[in-house]
């Protein structure tokens, strides 16, 4: 039984002291795995004092000092790499190897980039008698789920320090592990104190972060509905916010794509992290001829892809990451039959062996129509949806039948048609014909997915405001 018990304010972990004690359970058998205990009012309101008090100094510091602590910060977190790694095998259920290709490089290779970006961003500009100035936000309140923790926590705190802000971090409960590590990490770069700080809690912790009246912008990264409260509650406060939200990502596969490459792939960007991921290419459009062929090379894709156990090495696909998603994702397949759609692959049962877990069947459906559900709401499992078309043009109205906008994929013969297509998504990244993932470029979405940017030069541009000085020398 672990308990964490402490956050993080000052430069120096803390005992918190809220009454609130968060239960951990593992994903693999629903064993309980210890509690996080949340911070006290006391607690959250000492934490967001100390980032205040860092902000004068921090916000004045040198873009060497910050380059400085970027590094060091990478050098710490691939030191801890191992136990990170399988934190987050034990508590999200992520697979050891997918922890090794994505979990850990996604946030050290941010990093490197974040540093990177502090030479590309125009800092000061001069316009006739003004002096244009690019200057920190000021105190961020940051706010991250599970489902790629250090990702997403690295992401903000990595802007954070390079626009000279400081930073209270509100991580999810349910992977504390990574959390803590990434802090023993802050801790040992030695960072003037207040400049980060951690917070544990529930609904009532965000609620005090996103209404202080210190707090000078928001970075939430969650659900829709989240977001919507979150941007309602800072605009009591006039305070600008970065809202990373769910997606419903079409991969649309030309007549004239090889089948043979881009059916695997959309089944790698659909199932990675058990489909836990606001890119999962959730639907699948393709041409209706091609459909049995396109269901065929998926089922045989698929076998590359077996459940189990993720601290066991050969494991592709881990349980979902809580029994509350787990109850989500299995009711959202009934209900796709009950629409109507068919069950081609997976489904709600248990897998067999696994019944005592999260485990959830990597699952298809077929015959799908564009106002089901399955086709419009994000799933966060690995369940995909395949929808037909007889013509291009219909291919990218099934593509922009809906309210979300983060990410999509298009794949043909010929690169040119292939981004002439995706230049017609409405989504704020498109991924042509499997092109590899370039964190240096703006991550973010559009519509019901959000708006701000994050990654490199952008994460730290979406942290700063412009002051105009009139006559300066």
């Amino acid at each position: 039984m672990i308990e964490h018990r402490e956050y993080y304010a000052d430069g120096r972990f803390r005992p918190a002291s809220g009454t609130a004690r968060l239960p951990l359970a593992s994903p693999t058998d629903g064993r309980s795995l210890g509690v996080v205990v949340a911070c006290s009012a006391a607690d959250v309101d000492l934490a967001i004092a100390s980032a205040q008090r860092a902000l004068p100094a921090w916000s004045a510091s040198s873009l060497d000092e910050r380059r400085q602590a970027l590094q060091r910060l990478r050098l710490e977190l691939e030191a801890r790499a191992p136990g990170i790694i399988q934190s987050l095998a034990i508590e999200i259920g992520c697979p050891v190897w997918l922890g090794r290709l994505m979990q850990l490089p996604m946030p050290l290779k941010g990093l490197e980039l974040a540093t990177a970006g502090l030479d590309r961003i125009q800092w000061r500009e001069t316009i006739g008698n003004g002096v244009v100035e690019r200057v920190p936000a000021g105190v961020v309140a940051a706010i991250t789920p599970w489902n790629f923790p250090l990702h997403q926590m690295v992401a903000k705190i990595a802007a954070a320090i390079g626009a000279g802000c400081t930073l209270v971090l509100k991580p999810s409960e349910v992977a504390p592990g990574a959390a803590r590590q990434l802090f023993d990490a802050l801790d040992a770069c030695g960072l003037p104190p207040g400049v980060v700080n951690l917070v544990w809690g529930g609904p009532d912790v965000g609620e005090q972060l996103v209404s202080h009246p210190h707090v000078r912008h928001i970075s939430f990264t969650g659900s829709t509905t989240v977001g919507r409260r979150i941007m309602a509650t800072a605009a009591e406060g006039l305070k600008p916010v970065t809202l990373e939200l769910g997606g419903k990502s079409a991969a649309v596969v030309l007549d004239d794509a090889d089948l043979d490459t881009a059916i695997p792939a959309v089944v790698r960007m659909s199932m990675a992290n058990s489909g836990q991921a606001c890119v999962s290419q959730s639907r699948l459009i393709v041409p209706a001829r091609l459909a049995p062929q396109v269901v065929e090379r998926f089922a045989a894709a698929l076998e590359a892809w077996p459940l189990g156990d993720p601290l066991v090495e050969a494991t592709r696909l881990g349980p979902v990451a809580t029994a509350a998603q787990h109850r989500r994702v299995i009711e959202m397949i009934e209900r796709a039959g009950v629409e109507g759609a068919e069950l081609l692959l997976g489904g709600a049962q248990p897998p067999a062996g696994l019944e005592h877990g999260c485990y959830v069947r990597p699952t298809l459906f077929g015959k799908v129509r564009p106002e089901m559900e399955i086709a419009r709401h994000e799933v966060f499992g690995p369940v995909v949806a395949l929808l037909a078309y007889d013509t291009e043009g219909e291919a990218a109205e099934l593509a922009n039948a809906t309210t979300y906008g983060l990410s999509g994929a298009v794949w043909s013969a010929d690169a040119h048609r292939a981004t002439a297509f995706a230049r017609g998504l409405n989504t704020g990244q498109v991924v042509i014909n499997g092109a590899a993932q370039n964190l240096a470029t703006p991550f973010g979405g559009w519509g019901d997915s959000g708006f701000g940017r994050e990654n490199g030069r952008f994460g730290i541009e979406d942290l700063l405001r412009y002051r105009a000085l009139h006559g300066a020398v």
